[in-house]
């Protein structure tokens, strides 16, 4: 590996495959989310290991890393772990802290607190270029952003939108596509969001990532999903399930799988076959308990999304 974390060849052929292979064919990834967790050390080695095994009994494809903070001072060890075991990774879920930082920078620049709106932006950006290289590293070729986040949360979106394009040239350097998730949302809602992402000059060929718990949370999973202006540019699909009702945020957590709450899954593969959608699709449920993990629940999990997304 070099000096910068070039890809290695086979991670090379992984990113082409998925980048290309994705347009022909869905594709179930299980999410490193699922596994690992502070319940259980941050176990990575064990939950890659049960990954590859995953993927060998044709359940999943590959994994999406999410990323966490606890990566930081060992990723060049976990990307090797994630070669080891063979594993593609065509996604990385960015860290959310990012976007929360930006959205703490509009309220900073609100305020015309210039000096903290500059450190918070620099920071944001420069860790923002580290999930990138990471995400490089270890042959991600689509890159999950949470462009808004925390108690600002959408209230500045124009000043988010404003680093959009940024942040997408950033992640063009690595080699990666950047695809905005439709996260809760305290002033608006994830889809006029999107649209006035559309609408603006920063990123008219925006890519996004539908979520199946936050659609439900907004009761926007049919508008979505039916929106012609909106459905070209999703380019990833993210599945949990959600216990509460319309905006009932204190029901995000603890996340459901598919069949444990009020997600229609059955229309929402509905819904994609009639886009004919042939991108990836992560499952994002977790199955991580206290210094263990429920595998045999994440594999029944799986099986159930192969079927129902007909994979």
């Amino acid at each position: 590996m070099g000096e910068d974390g070039d890809p290695t060849l086979l991670h090379g052929i992984f990113r082409i495959i998925f980048y290309l292979g994705n347009k022909m064919n869905r594709t179930i990834l299980t999410s490193t989310g699922t596994m690992v967790s502070r319940t259980n050390g941050y176990d990575y080695k064990r939950a890659l290991r049960e990954a590859a095994s995953i993927c060998t009994d044709g359940l999943s494809s590959g994994i999406e890393l999410m990323m966490l903070t606890f990566y930081y001072d060992k990723y060049e060890n976990v990307v090797s772990e994630i070669k080891a075991n063979g594993l593609a990774a065509p996604v990385i879920h960015c860290e959310k802290e990012i976007g929360t930082m930006l959205s703490d920078a509009g309220h900073s620049a609100a305020d015309g607190n210039t000096v903290d709106e500059a450190a918070l932006r620099t920071n944001a950006l420069e860790l923002f270029r580290l999930n990138c290289k990471i995400g490089s590293m270890a042959g991600s070729c689509r890159m999950v952003l949470h462009l808004w986040g925390g108690v600002n949360s959408d209230g500045y979106l124009d000043y988010n939108i404003s680093i959009l394009r940024q942040l997408h040239d950033i992640a063009a350097e690595y080699g990666i596509r950047l695809l905005i998730e439709n996260i809760p949302s305290v002033v608006n809602d994830p889809h006029s969001n999107w649209a006035k992402i559309l609408d603006s000059d920063a990123l008219a060929d925006a890519g996004f990532i539908f979520d199946t718990r936050f659609g439900k949370l907004h009761e926007q999973s049919k508008a979505i999903l039916t929106d012609s202006r909106i459905t070209p540019h999703i380019e990833h699909v993210h599945i949990s399930d959600f216990g509460g009702t319309y905006r009932d945020f204190k029901a995000l957590r603890p996340i459901l799988h598919p069949g444990e709450g009020n997600v229609d899954f059955s229309e929402i593969a509905r819904l994609l076959d009639s886009l004919n959608y042939r991108n990836t699709i992560t499952l994002e449920s977790p199955v991580a308990l206290e210094n263990d993990m429920d595998i045999p629940k994440l594999r029944r999990t799986l099986d159930y999304l192969n079927k129902i997304f007909h994979i």
